[in-house]
């Protein structure tokens, strides 16, 4: 992923992390709060994988 997908991969992950804490569903927001550290280590997850080309189209629209 380039830096732009990362940076939509994490505004993407830090909502479903603020919506999780919302609804009070802690499990999920621990989960969250794990892909957004463990992005930042440079680590990848086979379920970002997949959608990297939806991230990247995501990316380029928001840059347009």
């Amino acid at each position: 992923m380039n830096k732009q997908d990362l940076e939509v991969v994490n505004v993407l992950v830090f909502q479903q992390m603020l919506e999780a804490v919302e609804e009070e569903r802690w499990d999920e927001a621990a989960m969250a709060l794990y892909k957004l550290y463990a992005i930042e280590e440079g680590e990848s997850f086979p379920d970002l994988i997949g959608e990297e080309s939806e991230i990247h189209e995501l990316s380029q629209a928001i840059a347009a």
